[in-house]
């Protein structure tokens, strides 16, 4: 499959697993696949674990800012010290796995071996693995996880995983192990089809949920109605999300049924208190007075950014977008143009995975001029946009 050729295959994945010891072979993982939805999913699993007072790991990607973002134990980046020691740990055994004649590893590969090793020197007692892009050939895809999660799918990528859904969900789907539990979100038929055919090829039991099934329990007394329509309890108000949309509370639903699976005994308020609490960077995050950042890059995305606008920002609003792919460049145009109250779009390029410096200060100049006079601007599109943007922030750029 010419799309993994910046990708090393599994098996060499594997070989330099086994030089490093096979960290993976101890550690309780959790396998988390999707087009749109991973890293909330992560973010709620890891912030309902970390109540549950598990020691979490969570390996995740892109970051934003720092590489370090990637690794996390405890709901916490790994320290810059410990990034480089086990970056050096590392180094050694691809050095060693190279001689012996093994591929050099992609910078992703590189940052999964860390993990790894990471969590299992940290002693991680849950460890959440986000794949990278698609899910059979992903690097990732070498662990066999205690249960597997597939988020919402749609066309993303589809020079690399096909151009049709059946053939991107059989890429997510190959994250599905023998004998493994594997839960998904409902999708569209054609791509459900093909999950229930993995998951019964590979004897693995098979769990959904829909928009007709979003409760945490069957027990009249003991369940949350994730689409709100009725309480957080039978007395109490509506459970709040720490993510922003209504597309969360599928991603929320899904995690939650997942801790369900694995810990039965967990108490529902945990649950209700991990799922209100999580936070993910560079997802409707407001990174400043009236400036948020979301990195979400396909039309899904798009349409679910649309819809929380439309619910929760009435306002005036400037939009900046940096395309990421192409092929829907002109779709998430059409529905951004869509926007009420909007004060204009703002495009600016992505080459070679950056935001060209010229292009960048000219946008974050009318940014900066429109969210003092109480516009709100929102910087979606691509996390190469987002983290820029976060960045110029955090280095004091309001002044």
């Amino acid at each position: 499959m010419t799309g993994f050729a910046k990708k090393t295959s599994l098996s060499n994945v594997q070989w330099i697993l086994d030089v490093l010891g096979n960290p993976e072979k101890a550690l309780f993982m959790i396998h988390v696949a999707g087009t749109n939805g991973k890293g909330s999913v992560c973010a709620f699993l890891d912030s309902i674990l970390t109540g549950a007072g598990k020691r979490t790991g969570r390996f995740s990607s892109p970051h934003l800012i720092r590489m370090e973002e990637r690794i996390q134990i405890g709901g916490r980046e790994i320290s810059e010290k410990r990034f480089a020691e086990v970056f050096a740990k590392v180094k050694s055994a691809v050095f060693l796995a190279v001689k012996e004649g093994a591929e050099h590893p992609s910078f992703f590969e590189f940052l999964f071996f860390m993990s790894l090793v990471f969590f299992q020197e940290e002693n991680a007692e849950v460890c959440i693995i986000e794949t990278g892009m698609g899910g059979r050939h992903d690097a990732t895809n070498v662990i066999v996880p205690r249960l597997s999660v597939i988020t919402a799918v749609s066309l993303d990528h589809q020079e690399f995983l096909g151009n049709t859904l059946e053939l991107i969900a059989a890429e997510k789907a190959g994250i599905i192990k023998p004998g493994v539990p594997v839960i998904c979100l409902r999708q569209k038929p054609e791509v459900l089809r093909v999950f229930q055919e993995e998951a019964a090829h590979k004897d693995s039991e098979f769990l959904t949920i829909s928009k007709d099934n979003l409760i945490f329990s069957e027990k009249s007394s003991d369940y949350i109605d994730f689409l709100r329509k009725s309480a957080y309890d039978k007395k109490s108000k509506c459970l709040k999300l720490g993510l922003l949309g209504d597309f969360q509370y599928e991603n929320a639903a899904l995690a939650a049924a997942a801790v369900r699976l694995l810990f039965p005994d967990l108490k529902r308020k945990t649950v209700f208190n991990g799922l209100s609490s999580a936070f993910l960077a560079g997802r409707m995050e407001e990174v400043s007075p009236n400036i948020f950042i979301d990195g979400g890059h396909n039309l899904q995305a798009a349409e679910a950014f649309c819809h929380t606008l439309e619910k929760y920002f009435p306002q005036r609003k400037l939009i900046v977008f940096a395309p990421s792919h192409k092929k829907e460049e002109e779709g998430i145009l059409k529905l951004l143009t869509g926007v009420e109250n909007l004060e204009g779009i703002i495009k600016v390029p992505v080459v070679n995975r950056e935001i060209p410096e010229d292009d960048f200060l000219k946008a974050y100049k009318t940014i900066i001029q429109k969210s003092e006079e109480g516009v709100l601007c929102f910087c979606i599109g691509s996390f190469y946009l987002a983290g820029k943007v976060k960045t110029f922030i955090l280095n004091g750029g309001r002044k």
